[in-house]
């Protein structure tokens, strides 16, 4: 008999990893090229013209917000982001399993403050304008919360994996240079 948990466990396997993930990593390529894109036009701008671009900066700042936490969540489904990866070698299995439950619960502890905090400020900016394109204030705060639940998901699903399975913890996905 087939056990339960692990279809659902293989279909928020399946969400996490061919739906949302694509979609991030979609989203990240794209602000990638509009900053290319403002941040060129702005440069060229000020430099050829002598005339600077005020919302292509603003744009741009906004884009980078949602860039930087967004590739946030692409790193952290890949568990490539910054870690000391030395700590855990130094303990056998069990330890190394206590120190990967520990380590998560401190992320998703921290995230879902982030989460908290994200939502207060984007509820208390999101009436404001902008200087220039007039658009909503909150949007640079809702990455927050947006990219908080995210990584909370990613690092729930390590977490509820390295629960049940009784082997060691490594702080990053394998590489050559571990």
């Amino acid at each position: 008999m087939r056990d339960l948990s692990d279809t659902r466990t293989s279909l928020v396997d399946g969400l996490l990893d061919r739906v949302i993930g694509p979609i991030v990593d979609w989203i990240v390529g794209g602000l990638v090229a509009a900053l290319v894109f403002l941040v060129g036009s702005g440069v060229l701008s000020r430099y050829f013209f002598n005339y600077s671009l005020a919302w292509s900066d603003e744009l741009a700042g906004l884009g980078f917000v949602w860039l930087t936490l967004l590739g946030s969540v692409a790193a952290c489904r890949r568990r490539t982001h910054m870690a000391m990866g030395f700590f855990p070698k130094w303990f056998g299995p069990v330890g190394q399993r206590r120190v990967g439950l520990y380590v998560n619960a401190g992320i998703l502890f921290f995230l879902g403050a982030t989460v908290v905090e994200g939502a207060h400020l984007t509820a208390a900016t999101f009436d404001d304008k902008s200087a220039v394109l007039r658009i909503p204030v909150g949007l640079s705060y809702l990455s927050l919360p947006t990219a908080g639940l995210l990584m909370a998901a990613y690092v729930g699903r390590q977490a509820w994996w390295l629960w049940q399975r009784a082997g060691g913890w490594t702080a990053t996905a394998e590489t050559e240079e571990d």
